[in-house]
This record gives structure tokens, C-alpha cells and sequence, in this order.
């Protein structure tokens, strides 16, 4: 089922994270999955712009968003902010016994080779963890899709998050890492 969303253009993507949760209407999400293992717990989100994930061990938060940069994120207890432009890496160690990393590309294709990935995702959204197919802004172009693979094990969560943005043939992939230390 293709839900209508517009997309923000990729060039105005930022991953940020918060070491508190985010108001949850400020996100407008489209699909969702809660993860556990036996002291974390992750919400994972899909909306327009990519993903928000939410970490809570105990009483602490860690919150992890991609947004287009226009959009109004607080500056209280972010840990970071980094516009999404080829790839980047982060690892931080929380005070609440959580190591987190986070790997993060942007792939512009061309046009051969974007439609191949959009199809290999549109394939993989049965397998997926949590998957959109979201609706074409247009007739020429497919629509959007969003998927995560996740892995828990007892001592981690791990995601792998794709984002397909078809009106400028990129492709945003994220790999989060939570695990405990």
C-alpha cells in the first residue's frame, strides 16, 4: 500500500541525536516497530524524511532522527548534528552504559542504477523488519521507499536503514548500533 508523503530534497538531510526523547508530534510517522531485548527497548519510526529511532534503557532516552535541516529540532542535549553528504561515521559512549554508533551514506545513481536498487528494496520490503512504499510525486518516477533490517541480540540492537529519495537518484543508508557496555 503507497502512502502520500513528500520527501524533502536529500541535500537538506541532517542526522542528529538527542540524549532525550523528542515530542512525538513533531514526526509524523508512517509505519513503526518496537524492539527489546532484557534492558533496552527501540521504537523505530518511518516518516518523509527517513527515520526516527527512540533507545530507552530505564529511566534514559536516546533519540535518533534523520530530517530535512529546515524542519525545527531543539538544541537541548543534542549530541550531535551532521548534514548527510557522502558518509560519516559517530560513536559515543552514554553515562547510562550504551555504546552508540552510527554509520551513515548518501549514494547518488545514476538512473540505471537507482531503478535496480529501488527494485532490489521493493523486493526486500516482504523480508524487511518495517518497510513504506510510499506514493510517486510523479508520473515518471517510482515512489519512494523506507525499509530497516534489524538483528537484537541480549546484549545489542542493530539497524540497517535504507531510504530511497527518487526524484534525485540518491539513496540514504544508516547502520545503528546500540549495545550494551
Amino acid at each position: 500500500m503507497s502512502v502520500r508523503v513528500a520527501r524533502p530534497d536529500v541535500s537538506d538531510l541532517v542526522l542528529c541525536a538527542y540524549e532525550r526523547p523528542l515530542h512525538p508530534e513533531m514526526f509524523v510517522h508512517h509505519r513503526a516497530i518496537t524492539l527489546q531485548n532484557a534492558r533496552m527497548s527501540l521504537d523505530a519510526r518511518l516518516c518523509a524524511a527517513g527515520h526516527v529511532m527512540i533507545l530507552r534503557v530505564g529511566s534514559e532516552t536516546l533519540t535518533e532522527v534523520i530530517s530535512d535541516r529546515h524542519e525545527p529540532l531543539p538544541r537541548r542535549s543534542r549530541l550531535f548534528e551532521h548534514r548527510l553528504r557522502g558518509c560519516h561515521t559517530e560513536t559515543i559512549e552514554l553515562d547510562f552504559g550504551v555504546r552508540y554508533s552510527v554509520g551513515c551514506s548518501v549514494e547518488r545513481l545514476s538512473p540505471a542504477a537507482f531503478l535496480r536498487h529501488h527494485q532490489e528494496f521493493v523486493g526486500d520490503c516482504p523480508q524487511a523488519s518495517l518497510s513504506a512504499m510510499f506514493a510517486s510525486s510523479n508520473r515518471f518516477t517510482p515512489g519512494p521507499v523506507s525499509l530497516l533490517r534489524t538483528e537484537v541480540t541480549r546484549e545489542s540492537i542493530l539497524v540497517h536503514a535504507f531510504h530511497t529519495f527518487p526524484d534525485h537518484l540518491a539513496v540514504v543508508k544508516t547502520q545503528s548500533l546500540f549495545e550494551l557496555v
